[in-house]
């Protein structure tokens, strides 16, 4: 997550409890994010993951890759907090870096990469922001390395808001069901109104069409650019940088 004036301390502890029920199929992201990496296992490389979280894809990474090293990076004290207890176990091959996603400094400071990921940040920006942060991670990737992002993104339509809206809490009542055995979380998060397809915040969440987001990739320079795995007006995408 990145630290946005309406982004505050609580909602980092909120979504650290909850996320694992909040987002929908998690699991799934991460193995999709981590299945798209341009590496063997034995590779050794570096990964960043933007918006590291409370640590659980940057986990899923160094368990699949036992020589990679990750960059992880947050705007939320809390956030990196969790991460470092979480990564405890491969404190070796981690490195914490606090950052403020539309800020550019954080940008020349990160190494290349091989995979630079993002879970759930990046519709923190505008568009053009996003388009001008796509084409200056282009710049940060080894030659073949991957762009892979997993992120909210807009309707086209209204019966497409209806049906994301709809589908985020229906997912969100299987996750509490299925992992706490009731629909305590499943009502906090219609009660608190965390569903932005119903509650749109235009001060923190700014999604746009997947649609645009491919093609913005392919106007900055990545190549194979595709969308993988759609849940929910959950999205994964990505890009690589020519080999």
């Amino acid at each position: 997550m990145t630290d946005s004036p309406a982004w505050s301390e609580a909602d980092s502890e909120a979504f650290i409890l909850r996320g694992q029920v909040f987002t929908p199929r998690r699991a799934e992201i991460a193995r999709s994010l981590v299945d798209l990496i341009p590496a063997a296992t034995d590779d050794a490389f570096t990964a960043a993951e933007l918006g590291v979280g409370a640590g659980w894809l940057s986990e899923a990474v160094l368990r699949r890759f036992p020589h990679a090293r990750v960059v992880g990076l947050d705007g939320s004290p809390r956030m990196l907090a969790e991460t470092a207890v979480r990564l405890a176990p491969f404190v070796a091959r981690v490195e914490l870096r606090p950052f403020r996603l539309e800020d550019d400094a954080w940008l020349a400071e990160l190494p290349p990469a091989r995979a630079i990921l993002s879970s759930l940040v990046i519709h923190h920006l505008d568009a053009a922001d996003k388009q001008r942060l796509y084409r200056r991670l282009l710049e940060r990737l080894e030659p073949g390395g991957g762009l892979l992002i997993c992120d909210l993104v807009a309707p086209t339509s209204e019966t497409a808001r209806r049906y994301m809206a709809r589908a985020w809490d229906d997912e969100v009542l299987r996750q509490s069901r299925a992992m706490t055995g009731g629909d305590a979380l499943a009502d906090e998060f219609r009660a608190t109104e965390w569903n932005l397809y119903d509650y749109p915040d235009p001060t923190m969440d700014m999604p746009d069409p997947l649609p645009d987001h491919l093609d913005w990739l392919r106007a900055a320079g990545y190549v194979s650019v595709d969308a993988f795995w759609l849940c929910a007006g959950h999205a994964v995408y990505g890009g690589y940088r020519p080999a």
